[in-house]
């Protein structure tokens, strides 16, 4: 799969020219707070974060991927399915451009990538894990119809709620 599309948007794999815009997304400390350790990521981690999505395109046919307007084709973020480290299930990660919130863009976002993850690769379960403050991907979640299965904390110490969806049997 090279391209979702949905009303408003192409999610496309990240390729290398994607490295300035994915950047700047994550530089900003204000959405990065609720994003692995809570903080920004700099230009050569954003690039090690581009070879590793490409390399999971290659092994598994996913990752994360490029969310971008269909109007212009502009990048406002990403959307993708990943493994976290030492875990076998996949997990919908995503992030959008501030100016880009409230607009119900993230969970036009997800509910496609997470309908790709359960039809296409027939994953039995996708995982969501969230910080317990960050209130509007709670809501994103538990609209697209994950589940609350339990609160835990994270590789970096803190603490996370976890959720989940299941592929429906045929």
């Amino acid at each position: 799969m090279n391209v979702l599309e949905t009303e408003r948007l192409v999610i496309r794999r990240l390729r290398a020219s994607d490295l300035d815009e994915l950047s700047a997304l994550c530089c900003d400390a204000e959405l990065m707070r609720y994003v692995g350790d809570g903080r920004p990521l700099g230009r050569e981690q954003v690039q090690l974060w581009i070879e590793r999505s490409l390399d999971n395109y290659a092994r598994r046919g996913f990752g994360c991927m490029a969310v971008t307007e269909k109007s212009d084709g502009r990048l406002i973020g990403y959307c993708g399915l990943v493994y976290a480290p030492g875990s076998d299930e996949a997990e919908i990660i995503y992030a959008l451009k501030r100016e880009f919130w409230g607009r119900g863009l993230a969970s036009e976002a997800a509910r496609a990538m997470i309908a790709y993850g359960l039809n296409e690769h027939r994953l039995p379960r996708i995982l969501a894990t969230i910080d317990p403050d960050n209130l509007s991907s709670i809501r994103i979640v538990e609209k697209l119809g994950l589940k609350f299965l339990t609160r835990r904390v994270d590789e970096h110490g803190l603490p996370e709620l976890v959720y989940a969806i299941e592929r429906e049997e045929d």
